[in-house]
């Protein structure tokens, strides 16, 4: 009788070497970052429900802060839905995917992608910043501007490598 163990170690070594596939590992990764950015939305409209309760006089607090502080936690979901959404679409999908979405569409590439995220990374932080700028203006001090002196040298970094073609 022939020796069928080698035969078993092989589809079992085929089965596990299955799971550490890219395709494969990349569709848990956007699955997960998915429900990320659901949750990170939900904390977001947490935050706008609050301040119109403030608004309303049911609650106390400042609702401007909460609006900027929602906004800024819905664009940080964006960025986590840019970043599920572009791992998709580079490791499991194929040219067609997205082929109607204007914002995935363009995405052939990982520097398309890491531009799309540095551009909506801009943004994401100049709103936290000046939620910075907010939350305490009595206590304003040269230290405030480290950030948006960052932000100014990241917009003209990602300028530079954009190039004249955007």
């Amino acid at each position: 009788m022939p020796d069928t163990e080698p035969v078993k170690r092989f589809k079992l070594s085929q089965k596990i070497e299955s799971f550490f596939r890219p395709r494969f590992l990349a569709l848990i990764i956007s699955m997960l970052l998915m429900l990320c950015g659901i949750l990170a939305t939900v904390l977001g409209a947490k935050k706008i429900i609050n301040a119109i309760l403030i608004f309303a006089g049911f609650h106390e607090g400042k609702p401007g802060v909460d609006l900027i502080e929602s906004i800024d936690t819905f664009l940080f979901s964006l960025v986590i839905f840019i970043l599920a959404g572009g791992i998709f679409k580079l490791f499991v999908g194929d040219e067609n995917t997205f082929k109607d979405s204007i914002v995935f569409s363009k995405i052939t590439n990982f520097m398309d992608l890491k531009i799309l995220l540095w551009e909506t990374l801009l943004l994401t932080m100049t709103v936290w910043c000046s939620l910075g700028f907010f939350l305490k203006p009595e206590k304003l001090s040269y230290e405030l501007l480290i950030l948006p002196v960052s932000i100014v040298l990241l917009a003209v970094a990602l300028k530079l490598i954009k190039g004249n073609n955007h």
